[in-house]
């Protein structure tokens, strides 16, 4: 990579990571937090608990991003590390993605999220279908991950 090229670091993601990343959540992140009606500080440890959970660093120290790996999906809470360099970010989260594995072949958002949808397309998933979700009261977006071998 050049130098130029801001670099990111990743690694498991552990319970005394969470006040650092919510006092670096997106806006948009915090707002999906608390939508569950949940404290902030539960919300983040119940979806690393129940996952296979990593934080993204800048290289400087800040977070870029929380995320994680259930058995059929993903999930990510975005900070402002990632908003720094946007762009270098995706570009190590995509390669980042695609080398883990095992490969993940589905995933589903909220028809909201609009960042989240292009993200994944990014990542190579492929809008299957939209359809209507009975715990939000809004919809959701299918994927599929399509990849060659």
């Amino acid at each position: 990579m050049p130098v130029s090229t801001p670099s990111f670091t990743v690694r498991p993601a552990t319970i005394d990571d969470i006040p650092a990343v919510l006092d670096n959540l997106l806006d948009n992140s915090l707002e999906d937090l608390l939508r569950y009606k949940l404290n902030p500080v539960l919300s983040l440890a119940m979806d690393m608990s129940n996952s296979e959970a990593y934080l993204a660093l800048t290289q400087d120290g800040k977070p870029a991003a929380l995320f994680g790996f259930e058995s059929d999906c993903f999930w990510m809470h975005m900070c402002r590390g990632m908003e720094e360099h946007p762009v270098a970010f995706m570009k190590f989260a995509k390669r980042w993605f695609n080398n883990r594995k095992p490969k993940f072949l589905w995933n589903n958002t909220g028809i909201e999220y609009t960042q989240a949808i292009k993200m994944a397309k990014f990542f190579g998933f492929k809008i299957l279908r939209v359809f209507p979700s009975t715990l939000t009261n809004t919809y959701l977006v299918e994927m599929a991950n399509v990849w060659t071998s």
